[in-house]
């Protein structure tokens, strides 16, 4: 006459399978993160876009800075001239320094 003990070892068996199973997806996730982090030219694509993403916000708040500048001249004119006269000066500095070299 022969016994199972079909309970023991079936809990056994699932538990070993449960961990199997979170392993390969551990496993599996740690083999995606490796494939992202390798993939340099994919990496060098998101770095430009994000920085074109920067660079196009950087410019639209620019242009909202551009539209006050007139009423700035308006209700303040001396700090208007000296901010215009101090980027001729920014922009004559780069000239020279850039004819220079």
């Amino acid at each position: 006459m022969t016994t199972t003990r079909s309970n023991p070892n079936t809990s056994e068996t699932e538990a070993l399978r449960a961990d199997l199973e979170m392993t390969r997806q551990h496993l599996a996730e740690t083999v995606q993160e490796l494939s992202r982090q390798l993939n340099v030219p994919r990496r060098i694509k998101d770095s430009a876009s994000s920085a074109s993403h920067r660079a196009v916000q950087a410019a639209g708040n620019a242009g909202q800075r551009a539209k006050q500048v007139p009423e700035l001249g308006r209700t303040h004119p001396r700090a208007a001239a000296a901010a215009v006269s101090g980027a001729v000066a920014l922009g004559a500095a780069a000239w020279i320094v850039g004819r220079r070299k």
